[in-house]
């Protein structure tokens, strides 16, 4: 006679044996890649449905937007309004226990789904991650981003987005490279956070590219299971953060990505990717960590543990630098204001491939375009 397990029972030795794993595997970084799937697992069982759709349909030359937020109050709003004008199907937020209006701004906009999960972050968070991507972007193009983070690409303001993937399936890669970009503005940054909406595109308008340093898509970035169709395309690192804190970030992401099975993201991050087909021009993530509140949010993540090992050196490095200057001006002498995303492919910082230019005038030709909209 066969043994038969209650569904009520089987739910709990699931999560019983989740929880063994989890234990004797203390940090994501150490995880083997066949237990990875322990981790998304955990986060899939924690999460709960607070609003929006639960499935999304949409086809091949549509994109849902995935983001795991935390007390992203002064950047939620101008994230839905920037991804729903560049032309997203749908948004789908995975809230981790927000104490602020988050979950409520996000609630009022029809094409958002929320989800709420109380896991620890520093543990969980890239499992996090990869649960939105699997759960939403199976099969399909997804742009996972970061709430600070707004993602653009070469000729935004002529070709519309659903143009941009059908080039992207047409030539049939699976992943895009994407440099952040950090936004900043001429005043000195206020150490406390803003609660309200902060107009990111209005408010932070300058940018600085005098002290990226870039080097071949090599080493860890696994140029041997990866294809990369233009060799232009580079690794970026240090810039504005570098020259005020030291703390020389990898500004290369790869957020846009066709979730086929094969392409996937490195153990610790999107900064890396692997068994992709990189497409031949690079795109621009807006990053607005330079905001007012800095200062708190970084003491926030201390008095919170939510930091790895990893990180815990840039951000002693971070309040190093605000305890010795609180009033830390940003500005420099090759700072310059953005005016288009174009002007990125003309200074250098994009990449943008003649086959890729002749797909946008042939789209132009035929009015296949879109209206001109905001640029950041």
């Amino acid at each position: 006679m066969a043994f038969v397990v209650a569904p009520s029972k089987r739910a709990f030795l699931n999560q019983k044996i989740i929880e063994v794993y989890i234990h004797i595997y203390e940090e994501q970084a150490r995880l083997p890649a066949l237990l990875r799937w322990v981790w998304v697992r955990r986060v899939g069982l924690s999460v709960r449905h607070l609003h929006g759709p639960k499935r999304v349909a949409y086809a091949p030359d549509e994109l849902v937007v995935v983001c795991l937020v935390r007390n992203g109050r002064p950047y939620i709003k101008s994230f839905i309004d920037h991804y729903l004008s560049l032309g997203v199907k749908h948004i789908v937020f995975l809230d981790n226990d927000s104490d602020d209006d988050t979950v409520a701004v996000a609630q009022d906009h029809e094409r958002v789904t929320v989800l709420q999960t109380k896991l620890p972050f520093k543990k969980y968070v890239f499992a996090m991650k990869q649960y939105l991507i699997s759960r939403f972007g199976k099969g399909r193009w997804c742009l996972y981003v970061d709430s600070d983070e707004l993602f653009d690409y070469p000729y935004s303001d002529v070709l519309s987005l659903n143009s941009l993937l059908r080039y992207l399936n047409e030539k049939s890669y699976t992943a895009v490279a994407a440099y952040q970009l950090d936004m900043f503005s001429d005043r000195a940054l206020p150490s406390r956070m803003n609660n309200r909406d902060e107009p990111l595109k209005e408010l932070y308008k300058l940018y600085d590219i005098s002290n990226i340093r870039r080097v071949e898509y090599t080493g860890p970035f696994g140029r041997k299971s990866n294809v990369i169709a233009n060799e232009d395309i580079k690794i970026y690192k240090g810039g504005i953060r570098d020259v005020l804190f030291g703390v020389d970030p990898m500004l290369t992401k790869h957020p846009l990505i066709f979730v086929d099975g094969e392409a996937r993201h490195g153990d610790l991050g999107f900064h890396r990717i692997r068994n992709a087909r990189i497409a031949d021009f690079s795109c621009v993530l807006y990053h607005y960590k330079l905001i007012g509140g800095l200062q708190e949010r970084i003491e926030r993540d201390f008095q919170e543990g939510r930091l790895a090992r990893r990180q815990l050196g840039g951000r002693l490095k971070y309040r190093d630098v605000f305890e010795r200057n609180p009033g830390i001006s940003i500005g420099q002498d090759t700072t310059r204001e953005i005016r288009s995303v174009n002007e990125l492919i003309d200074n250098g910082f994009l990449v943008a491939s003649d086959e890729y230019k002749r797909w946008v005038e042939a789209r132009k030709e035929n009015k296949l375009y879109r209206a001109d909209r905001e640029s950041p």
